[in-house]
């Protein structure tokens, strides 16, 4: 670290009272990152400059950091440091998931939210994409159809497609959030993703949205991503339902998935 950043970091660094460390902690390293002074991706100083710093123990500073890390706000790399989240569904992804566990969300609903959110990233991506959001959007594509018949990797491919269209629409925030919703339902997706039917019709979706967004059609790139995601969630509702009907044709209780767990 530079002794020019250190300096500006010592500065914001005043020594806190020690009631509620954790939560002073927190609001530090917020007004480093609302002033520049740290950004996503940033090394913090080490762990007992920055006790020093604050004028707070180092098993105190310790708890503190560990809050900070189950919220997602930082990441120790071993043998590196400690930084600051790289991207915003770092530190979106833990939170919702517990509000979406609290509010009892169904997965219909976050169905719904990525819909509403994703549609409007597509549109976006058919004002701003260039070229090269065009040539790696349609590589998935192509690798989504050279592993139909390996899911896994099929849908590692189309969640890839859906993040490089949100990077396209240039909006960090909307495709933070977007990405979050994507991860929570990355898993229930991973289970009921086998019908190589509804594997070739997201295919189809696909090219579809890159069509539109090739020609800067909005209204078509958003209707088609709209259309896509519906589709997508119906093919889950019918994997969902005959999963149950194997379930209880074997004499078992059917696991219930229309609630996150």
């Amino acid at each position: 670290m530079s002794n020019r950043n250190s300096s500006h970091i010592n500065a914001a660094m005043t020594p806190i009272d020690r009631s509620g460390i954790t939560e002073l902690v927190v609001q530090r390293i917020k007004d480093l990152l609302s002033r520049g002074e740290l950004k996503a991706g940033s090394r913090l100083p080490p762990e007992r400059e920055l006790a020093e710093m604050l004028n707070i123990s180092r098993p105190s500073l310790r708890t503190a950091l560990k809050a900070l890390s189950v919220m997602g706000i930082i990441r120790a790399k071993p043998g590196a440091g400690t930084y600051i989240a790289e991207s915003l569904p770092e530190v979106f992804t833990e939170p919702m998931h517990f509000m979406t566990l609290i509010n009892n969300t169904s997965i219909e609903e976050l169905f719904e939210a990525r819909r509403i959110i994703e549609a409007g990233l597509a549109e976006l991506a058919a004002e701003r994409a260039v070229e090269e959001d065009l040539d790696a959007l349609n590589r998935e594509i192509e690798g989504m159809r050279e592993t139909i018949d390996d899911p896994e990797n099929y849908l590692k491919h189309d969640v890839r497609f859906h993040q490089i269209m949100a990077h396209a629409a240039n909006n960090k925030l909307m495709s933070g959030v977007m990405d979050t919703i994507a991860q929570l339902l990355f898993h229930i997706r991973r289970q009921t993703i086998s019908n190589a039917k509804d594997l070739e019709e997201a295919i189809d979706w696909h090219r579809k949205i890159v069509d539109a967004i090739r020609k800067h059609d909005t209204k078509r790139a958003k209707d088609m991503l709209s259309s896509h995601l519906r589709a997508a969630q119906a093919a889950w509702a019918r994997e969902n339902r005959n999963s149950h009907k194997e379930e209880v044709q074997q004499g078992e209780p059917p696991t219930f998935k229309r609630r996150l767990r």
